[in-house]
């Protein structure tokens, strides 16, 4: 956990800096399916393709801690260790957690709605820097 707050503290900060000297940047997950030639530069880049742990899974409250770039057959595999299962799986298994709770995914469920309803929680850089402060419970 203590490497997670730290990962997302150095985001912010790096967020912050590009704010605060109004420059434009984009920010990389570790993968795309784009086909487009990527023009960036590196120092305009913000890396989050390191935050893909389940950082726990709480057997009482049914509840997984996960960063943004875990894929759903990692999340799947994780929690089927400890006898539980997502409520709602996307179809494709490199669907990231983040990706299907932005994007909505691409499957539902009849009882618990998209992927993105079953998702209690986030914690959210803003363009600033500034974070939503803590993590849950």
């Amino acid at each position: 956990m203590e490497q997670h707050i730290e990962a997302v503290a150095t985001i912010a900060d790096q967020v912050g800096h590009l704010y605060k000297h109004k420059t434009p940047f984009r920010i990389y997950h570790g993968s795309t399916n784009s086909t487009r030639q990527s023009q960036f530069r590196r120092d305009e880049l913000i890396d989050t393709s390191h935050l893909h742990h389940v950082i726990s899974v709480d057997l009482e409250s049914k509840f997984a801690l996960v960063e943004p770039n875990v894929a759903m057959d990692t999340l799947v595999e994780e929690t089927r260790k400890h006898g539980l299962i997502p409520p709602v799986v996307m179809e494709c298994p490199g669907i990231t957690v983040g990706g299907g709770f932005s994007g909505t995914g691409k499957s539902s469920s009849f009882k618990f709605g998209f992927f993105d309803r079953t998702v209690d929680w986030i914690e959210i850089v803003l363009a600033n820097g500034r974070g939503n402060g803590g993590l849950p419970r």
